[in-house]
């Protein structure tokens, strides 16, 4: 049954994305994996299919461009809110077209590292000795929407694109832009509006710098699991005879973790306790294990997680029935 687009609530749109991701994983990974190569066809589909949903958006992002600060974009907003783009996106999904991109368009905007893939490959575009200057504007522009928007729509956090900073510094990356918009954000924000935890942090800085390097924490599974150890450690051993990728032990960390099973720990000293404790499994890498915890629990619009919705919250429910069996 074909829904109308202005009588459905987005969460409820976004919950029929995320079936189509569930049962359309490989068409997804393969415009997600177009999206991130560097000659750039992903974003050029992308862009022409903005043009096409809603005529003069590129005249419109020009203009703004054009102005001494742009940092207001408050008519980019209108021009999409008077194109009605999203009824033009709810019609496109459901037509389910063969050669359409926008089930995995909206697949990868709700759900992939749609965000990070846009502001990577602008500031890449910036670093890049062959690009002109007025690319180089335009990539500026587009890194500073990406960042704005991602937070007042509820998509990304402050701390997430400070985190997304520090992870791009690690693999070597060089992001003048993003440190910029970032520092400005946080200068702009008053004190009054961060967090206690925010709060506490910036004093804890300011009383002592802190040391270069992390401490490494290990913790045996058995100190990591408070109460009824061996009980628990039997449901685990169960669990990964049959489930032992990297978004199963994800999920496994934040089961045991949300319902208090285990002591709060990272999911480093937690994947080491597993496989200091269960070396007759293999386990995947690290890395593994924490991009698939990154991509389950990154807040989407409404404040939900990727687990909270679709396959993911079944398979969440069947792991907690699993530890709740008898």
């Amino acid at each position: 049954m074909k829904i109308e687009p202005r009588t459905i609530k987005h969460e409820k749109f976004k919950e029929m994305v995320k079936e189509w991701l569930d049962t359309h994983r490989e068409e997804y990974c393969a415009f997600a994996e177009e999206v991130s190569r560097r000659d750039r066809s992903g974003f050029i589909q992308i862009f022409e299919y903005a043009q096409l949903a809603a005529p003069g958006y590129a005249n419109v992002v020009m203009a703004k461009m054009s102005e001494k600060n742009p940092k207001d974009l408050d008519s980019i907003e209108k021009f999409l809110r008077d194109a009605d783009i999203a009824s033009t996106l709810v019609d496109g999904f459901q037509s389910q077209k063969p050669d359409s991109i926008v089930p995995a368009m909206l697949a990868w905007m709700y759900f992939g590292n749609s965000w990070e893939t846009v502001v990577s490959y602008n500031e890449e575009m910036i670093q890049d000795k062959d690009t002109g200057l007025s690319d180089r504007i335009k990539a500026r522009f587009m890194i500073l929407v990406t960042i704005q928007m991602s937070i007042v729509n509820g998509h990304r956090t402050r701390e997430d694109w400070r985190e997304f900073r520090k992870i791009q510094k690690s693999m070597g990356s060089i992001v003048p832009v993003s440190d910029t918009v970032i520092e400005e954000m946080e200068e702009e924000r008053p004190e009054a509006a961060l967090t206690d935890d925010e709060v506490s942090e910036v004093t804890d800085e300011k009383k002592e710098p802190k040391k270069r390097g992390r401490k490494k924490v290990r913790e045996t599974l058995d100190n990591l699991i408070p109460d009824n150890t061996d009980r628990i450690k039997g449901k685990i051993s169960e669990f990964l005879k049959l489930r032992s990728s990297g978004n199963d032990l994800a999920m496994l960390y934040i089961y045991l973790h949300e319902d208090s099973h285990i002591r709060s720990c990272d999911i480093s000293t937690f994947h080491d306790a597993l496989s200091e404790h269960y070396p007759e499994y293999k386990f995947v890498g690290l890395r593994g294990v924490q991009k698939a915890h990154q991509q389950l629990t990154t807040p989407m619009m409404g404040g939900k997680r990727m687990i909270d919705m679709g396959q993911d919250k079944k398979n969440l429910d069947n792991i907690r029935n699993h530890f709740e069996a008898a």
